[in-house]
């Protein structure tokens, strides 16, 4: 893995990329691709350690088992998963420690969402020659509004202001 955070998530959306998995960067770091910046905050409320990346993955399963290899090539030990006689992809939540960051692969989110519309929604921004595909400003409200923790609110709060104050 990369060095520095924003490296290592070109890595994992290379990776994910180069395997056509159907994917969304979801949560924190969608806020600040959509323009507001803030550290990651833990479930109590405070800082944490390291800065997490949430990515809502389509549950199918051609979609889940590319996943398993993006894993593989990310030096992930899958053997259990590969194993599993009937995995099921709409429950398969991943969460992966890297020594920059956290990578939590979620195959849904608490918003009534589904992953086929937003994905047609989705907005894409190209760094390196690399496109990271992220949720749209809409789908990423109402899963905030959803979710509804202080960090929750005060990112729909945030981003609301941004997206006036930019027109």
């Amino acid at each position: 893995m990369d060095d520095n955070l924003v490296g290592s998530i070109l890595t994992v959306c290379g990776v994910l990329n180069k395997q056509d998995i159907e994917y969304l960067i979801v949560g924190g770091t969608a806020v600040a691709l959509h323009g507001y910046y803030r550290l990651s905050i833990n479930a109590a409320g405070a800082v944490a350690d390291k800065p997490d990346l949430d990515i809502w993955y389509n549950p199918t399963y051609g979609n889940y088992f590319k996943l398993l290899k993006v894993l593989e090539e990310l030096g992930q030990n899958v053997t259990e998963y590969k194993d599993e006689q009937t995995p099921n992809p709409r429950k398969s939540f991943f969460k992966y420690d890297f020594e920059q960051f956290t990578l939590d692969l979620l195959p849904e989110l608490k918003a009534p969402l589904k992953f086929g519309v937003s994905f047609g929604s989705r907005e894409v921004v190209t760094v390196a020659e690399i496109d990271i595909p992220f949720i749209s400003f809409n789908d990423l409200i109402a899963d905030k509004e959803v979710n509804a923790r202080a960090k929750d609110i005060t990112d729909v709060e945030q981003l609301r202001a941004k997206r006036i104050n930019d027109k």
